[in-house]
C-alpha cells in the first residue's frame, strides 16, 4: 500500500466510524479483529517510554519520505481492521494515520504536507 493522502484524515476516520456502524457485517468484522492476537511488536511499542514513542512514530513518518521536523501530538487510536493505529500532528501541520502492520512495518497516510524531494 502506498501512502494515500486526504485532505481531512481524522474526520475522514470519523466519517468511515459513523458509515460502518451503519454495516450490518461489522458486528462479525468487530468480532474477529477482538479474538485475533495482537501484534507482538504493538506490545513492545507500548512497553516503550512516551518519548521512543514518539520517536519510533517519528521515524515511521520520515522513513515514509515525509517532512515532519518534530511531532507536537500523538496518540493511540483504536484497532482498524485488528491492526494497531496512532494518530500523529507534526510541527508543519501535518497529520498523520499510523498504522502497524505484521511484522513491525507501519503504513503511513494522512493529511501530508510537501514531501521530501
Amino acid at each position: 500500500m502506498k501512502h494515500v493522502s486526504s485532505l481531512f484524515a481524522v474526520p475522514m476516520l470519523l466519517g468511515l466510524a459513523v458509515l460502518s456502524a451503519c454495516d450490518p457485517g461489522e458486528k462479525a468484522a468487530t468480532t474477529v479483529a477482538a479474538t485475533t492476537k495482537p501484534d507482538p511488536m504493538e506490545a513492545k511499542i507500548d512497553a516503550l517510554p512516551r518519548a521512543l514513542q514518539e520517536t519510533t512514530m517519528f521515524r515511521a513518518i520520515r522513513d515514509g519520505g515525509y517532512t515532519c521536523q518534530k511531532i507536537v501530538r500523538f496518540e493511540k487510536h483504536a484497532p482498524i481492521d485488528g491492526h494497531a493505529v496512532w494518530i500523529a500532528e507534526c510541527d508543519d501541520r501535518g497529520q498523520y494515520v499510523i498504522t502497524l502492520q505484521p511484522g513491525g512495518v507501519f503504513w503511513v497516510s494522512g493529511v501530508p504536507q510537501a514531501k521530501k524531494p
